[in-house]
């Protein structure tokens, strides 16, 4: 029976480099790997792969690599390359001490082979990967974003010939770095957060301020669509996708509604509850977007009094009068908090008229 030599050397840390240990290499012996989840002191920022998930266990990710197998054809036409994983890919799961795909896999041991590795993570979904010549598209097409999705793709490996990679990467605490496979969140998340601002009023003795109906109308189809070119030179490349990925929103549109909620008073914006938070998003032009609500406001006087109005509020997302954000972009979180001031010092009116009509009957005139 047929092997293929290789392994899978991708350890996905989430905007971080693997860290693979190297074990003595023997044929035909697989080459193990474990991966380190810290964040690394050469990449100001980065964080685990392993912090997008609540339980470790579920940690899991999907990968696709392509070997270029030498000697089949030397003009480096597509017939040199093959699915290594299948035309589906292969399931990288982390198994509390490395992360290990579904199979074993070798490294080629021919001189001039080496192997191409496209990651990405979709928890309901997965992109249609394809390869003209040495050009390869990841492209997610019509996906529809829903309440709870994360989708995420990796910067491609190219030209990976071992689990190490020594001209670029060096060594921490003793242990070889193996393939990069650094993860870009490719979602929006907003957030909004409400609160009434505390005020002094005689005899005032309670507000209750909910705010209800919130909708905010945005697009929740739309198409990503990655592309790379493989270096013609060098060994174990981490590269990345040509261009600023974006997606390009579809032209229908639904709303976002979270559920009523009361406002507490409060003077400090930190101290603002959330009324939607974590929402995840398309990432979209937001020029002709409004958020719409209500305020439902009771009024409670020491006299007995009570007064209760129903406002609606419509706030442009896109201008200055707005929120004045001009769109969302991928990979980035927006947190938007509301200020009700239910006693502003406005002109108010309340017309009344002093009775009604009088009827006056006069009397008949006869001539």
């Amino acid at each position: 029976m047929k092997k293929f030599f290789a392994i899978l050397a991708v350890a996905a840390l989430t905007l971080s480099a693997a860290c693979t240990k190297i074990e003595t290499v023997t044929p035909d012996q697989k080459i193990s790997f474990k991966a380190a989840n810290y964040v690394p002191q050469t990449r100001s920022g980065e964080v685990s792969f392993l912090n997008e998930f609540a339980d470790a266990t579920n940690a899991q990710f999907k990968s696709k690599a392509y070997m270029w197998g030498t000697g089949v054809d030397a003009t480096g036409d597509n017939v040199t390359y093959q699915d290594f994983f299948g035309a589906d890919g292969e399931t990288i799961k982390w198994d509390g001490t490395e992360w290990a795909p579904t199979h074993d896999y070798y490294w080629p041991k021919f001189a001039n082979s080496y192997i191409n590795f496209l990651s990405w993570y979709d928890n309901n979904g997965a992109p249609v990967i394809s390869r003209t010549g040495s050009t390869f598209k990841m492209e997610w097409k019509d996906r529809i974003i829903g309440t709870g999705d994360n989708i995420m793709y990796a910067d491609p490996a190219w030209r990976f010939k071992q689990n190490n990679n020594p001209a670029t990467y060096t060594a921490v605490d003793g242990v070889a770095q193996g393939v990069p496979t650094l993860f870009h969140h490719s979602l929006a998340q907003v957030e909004f957060r409400a609160y009434a601002s505390k005020v002094e009023v005689t005899d005032l003795l309670t507000w209750t301020i909910k705010l209800t109906d919130l909708k905010l109308e945005v697009a929740n189809k739309g198409t990503l669509t990655l592309t790379a070119t493989e270096p013609t030179t060098g060994n174990n490349i981490q590269g990345t996708w040509d261009g600023t990925p974006a997606w390009v929103a579809d032209a229908t549109k639904g709303n976002i509604m979270p559920t009523t909620f009361n406002v507490t008073a409060t003077d400090a914006t930190a101290d603002a509850a959330k009324v939607l938070a974590n929402q995840v998003v398309l990432p979209q032009d937001l020029s002709s977007t409004n958020l719409t609500f209500k305020l439902d406001i009771t009024t409670t006087y020491a006299a007995g009094q009570t007064n209760h109005e129903i406002l609606d509020v419509t706030i442009p997302m896109g201008t200055a009068e707005g929120f004045n954000t001009a769109a969302w972009a991928l990979n980035t979180k927006y947190v938007y908090t509301i200020k009700i001031e239910p006693a502003e010092n406005r002109v108010l009116f309340d017309p009344a008229v002093e009775k009604a009509w009088e009827v006056v009957t006069v009397p008949e005139k006869v001539y």
